[in-house]
């Protein structure tokens, strides 16, 4: 029997209890997932508290939660900060870790940072890790350079994807957004309306589907 692993990696419980069953492991679990898994444990083993910053329902997010023992906290948004900070304060520990999901929103993430590092005394040792992915992060910024430009954006990719929905929200601060997944839900007599159009597409939207959706508008 095979276990695959997808690239937001799984809980490290049922990595161990695959292992024990021998069961034959295929591991494509994302190279900077798993580094963010090994500095968790890293700093775990040195008594660090840990705030993971992401979606809690996320798969990474759980996934990492795995390695962190039982100090740590998730940071969705500033609102959750408060919270997470009381639960460290209650923690034998002046030592923070800091880790974010390689596909969050980087202005929340630096936002979120800077509410922390305002609330903490020179006492606490924080530690922060930047893991967001660069191609993610360059998205982001492409994103919203676009959408700043354009008088609408159209973001390509899975609704149910963490990195296209970040885009998705970056783009809608600044311009109309769409969020489609094939051009087949483009209303083109509703795109014509504008004169300039932007285009964005997730991490995983295959080539193909950038191009029909991109065909679509030119044609």
């Amino acid at each position: 029997m095979k276990l695959i692993i997808r690239a937001h990696g799984i809980d490290k419980k049922i990595y161990e209890e695959a292992k024990k069953k021998n069961l034959y492991i295929i591991d494509f679990t994302c190279p900077l997932v798993s580094k963010i898994h090994k500095i968790a444990a890293q700093y775990k083993e040195n008594n660090y508290y840990i705030f993971l910053v992401g979606s809690n329902k996320h798969p990474e997010i759980i996934g990492t939660s795995s390695c962190c023992g039982k100090n740590y906290s998730i940071i969705q948004n500033e609102d959750e900060v408060e919270n997470g900070l009381e639960k460290f304060f209650k923690a034998r520990t002046d030592k923070l870790l800091l880790v974010v999901q390689t596909t969050f929103n980087k202005n929340k993430f630096k936002n979120i940072e800077k509410n922390i590092r305002k609330k903490l005394d020179s006492k606490v040792k924080l530690v922060v890790k930047n893991t967001i992915c660069n191609a993610t992060e360059q998205r982001q910024i492409e994103t919203e350079k676009i959408a700043k430009e354009v008088e609408v954006m159209i973001i390509v990719g899975g609704k149910n994807s963490s990195n296209t929905r970040k885009l998705y929200e970056i783009a809608k601060e600044f311009t109309n957004t769409l969020l489609i997944e094939t051009d087949e839900e483009l209303n083109i007599n509703e795109i014509k309306k504008y004169n300039k159009v932007g285009i964005m597409a997730g991490t995983s939207t295959p080539v193909e589907v950038i191009n029909n959706v991109k065909n679509k508008i030119v044609l």
